[in-house]
């Protein structure tokens, strides 16, 4: 039986995923596009392959996907997010659909606090600087005393809230749930924008949240954050905002359409890194050897294995 595995760098730092799929006699087959499947190339492959498993990543799992896999029986998403399947049709077909929910949560946290930083403290900007030989001083500012603004208070939202507290940071959180009142505050959407001094995204929305509009209603000089996805962000309106000032800098790890390639770039006051949340060697391994135990336990559930 075989298996399809989309993400681009499964098992690089650690060879034992594969070894759990060989031990269950499952052959597997890589992604050898070294980027995200496009909806046709990853139904091209399932179907092709007569794949009974999927090791997903974030490429389009649509309703023709699914439809046209006949022998998929398990995808294995390796990450939280499962927005990127058509989870409607996955039922209707009998798939059953597992993800990774809590590998993610400290990795993705301390990259947002790293980002943070790094626009507070101008730390990007000052090093390229540096390498071209520009010895240039920035004032930054401090994290203390700056209130945090978090959109999406789940797991990785609250551990945020628990690290920049340690700094001496004001948080604050909006989410679609109301939550039980603790030491960190809740409060409107619009509220979070007029008053944060850092908004931090952690959201799973499929649509845009941050527009021009949005925009309008910050604070002047804020710091935005995007850990989450990229299509919450109209890059274009950010584009605007950072030219102008009126947001100060960004820090940005996911994008609209990845690989990303765009006229952010062009800009000093916006730190882009590869989409790289997951990428902390430790919570990527992690994340990869249950991905591969839940396809295995999904087959074996199946009667298959």
């Amino acid at each position: 039986m075989k298996v399809l595995i989309s993400t681009t760098t499964f098992a690089d730092q650690d060879k034992t995923p594969l070894l759990l799929l060989r031990r269950n006699n499952l052959s597997y087959i890589f992604n050898s596009y070294k980027r995200a499947f496009t909806e046709e190339e990853v139904a091209s492959a399932l179907s092709k392959n007569s794949c009974v498993g999927l090791i997903a990543g974030t490429e389009p799992l649509t309703r023709n996907v699914l439809e046209n896999a006949k022998s998929l029986k398990v995808i294995s998403r390796v990450g939280a997010g499962l927005e990127n399947i058509d989870m409607n049709n996955a039922k209707k077909l009998g798939i059953r659909v597992y993800n990774t929910p809590l590998v993610l949560i400290d990795s993705v946290a301390e990259l947002t606090i790293g980002l943070i930083i790094c626009c507070l403290r101008r730390i990007s900007s000052l090093d390229k600087d540096m390498h071209n030989k520009t010895w240039k001083k920035e004032m930054g500012l401090l994290f203390k005393g700056k209130i945090l603004g978090i959109v999406g208070f789940g797991k990785i939202g609250k551990r945020v809230a628990q690290l920049a507290k340690a700094f001496g940071a004001k948080v604050i959180f909006c989410d679609k749930r109301t939550m039980r009142r603790g030491s960190t505050t809740q409060v409107s959407l619009d509220k979070l924008l007029r008053v944060s001094d850092i908004i931090s995204l952690h959201v799973s929305s499929k649509e845009e949240l941050i527009n021009k509009d949005k925009i309008f209603r910050m604070k002047e000089g804020v710091i935005l954050i995007n850990t989450s996805r990229g299509h919450v962000v109209s890059e274009d309106a950010l584009y605007e905002a950072l030219s102008s000032g009126r947001i100060s800098s960004a820090g940005l790890d996911v994008y609209c359409k990845e690989p990303y390639n765009g006229k952010l770039l062009e800009l000093n006051n916006v730190v882009c890194i590869p989409h790289v949340g997951s990428y902390a060697k430790e919570a990527r391994v992690a994340m990869e050897i249950e991905a591969a135990e839940n396809l295995i336990k999904g087959l074996k559930e199946e009667g298959l294995l």
